[in-house]
């Protein structure tokens, strides 16, 4: 269930942010900062669950569906939530940076 809202904010960010370099527009930045907080967040949480932080309430999958903190969550050994979040943080820094150079 998580992993349909961090596909929320990261399936958008490639449309918002494509367009914004197609169209050269300055201040597309700002949209991929908003998204990049949004999906981090969501991405956050979603580790806190993986590494048995964040106790989970809501069983939403049944015994035989996926589950959002077991081994299937695993690729080349790295949890998928870190990657979202390393994702995330990436494509934050980077829109930031895109925002930094537009001011001088």
């Amino acid at each position: 269930m998580l992993c349909w809202f961090q596909r929320a904010f990261m399936f958008p960010l490639a449309i918002i942010l494509g367009l914004g370099l197609w169209w050269r527009d300055p201040l597309a930045g700002r949209y991929g900062i908003a998204l990049a907080l949004g999906g981090g967040a969501v991405a956050l949480w979603h580790m806190g669950l993986y590494v048995g932080l964040i106790p989970e309430r809501i069983q939403p999958c049944t015994a035989a569906g996926p589950s959002c903190t077991d081994d299937n969550q695993l690729v080349f050994g790295i949890p998928i939530p870190l990657m979202a979040l390393a994702a995330f943080a990436l494509i934050g820094a980077l829109s930031a940076l895109s925002l930094k150079e537009t001011r001088t």
